[in-house]
């Protein structure tokens, strides 16, 4: 009896550490695993408060900010990457500070990033407005990226909806299924 008994336990022991193992092979974004649908990811977002604004664009509370949030599939419909784009500025004080905020959070969770920058292409010296025509033109390289065993986190400011705006864009790129993605190109070829 004992012997069953310590089977079973070994049984659940091994069912549970796989489950979890399983469970942590995909990100998480709010929660929410990067894994399956995108209608099922949207759906679980939509359960949190944010409401469909266009296929797979969702708009909502991200890190206290009202974002919008954009999903990336395969041609099957597998989400393997989701990205929150935050609210844009045309203040470069507003916008360095955010950016900062989030990298700051960022680092306090996954460790300092694997590759940052904060630089821009052309010289803007302190110049603000000099600095927010250098994100419209593609010339703002700042960006933190963690490379993580489940996949990898990009913050970065991009060029914003108007002209002279810039916004920080928080991408999450889930390790595997982005590796079905290729395998499934890579079987094209």
């Amino acid at each position: 009896m004992k012997r069953v008994l310590s089977i079973i336990a070994i049984a659940l022991f091994t069912f549970t550490v796989g489950a979890f193992a399983q469970q942590n092979n995909h990100f998480q974004f709010k929660g929410i695993p990067i894994d399956g649908s995108l209608t099922n990811f949207g759906s679980e977002l939509v359960k949190q408060g944010f409401v469909e604004v266009a296929s797979n664009t969702y708009k909502g509370k991200f890190l206290r900010n009202e974002a919008i949030v954009a999903l990336v599939g395969d041609d099957d419909n597998m989400i393997w990457r989701v990205a929150a784009i935050m609210p844009s500025t045309d203040t470069w004080s507003i916008l360095e500070s955010s950016y900062n905020g989030y990298v700051e959070l960022y680092t306090e969770k996954y460790g300092k990033p694997s590759k940052s920058e904060k630089s821009f292409s052309t010289y803007t010296g302190n110049d603000a407005v000099l600095k927010m025509i250098a994100i419209d033109k593609g010339e703002c390289n700042y960006y933190a990226i963690w490379n993580l065993p489940q996949g990898s986190i990009e913050v970065r400011i991009v060029k914003g909806s108007k002209y002279r705006e810039g916004t920080v864009r928080i991408v999450y790129t889930d390790k595997a299924n982005k590796e079905d993605v290729r395998k499934s190109d890579l079987s094209e070829i």
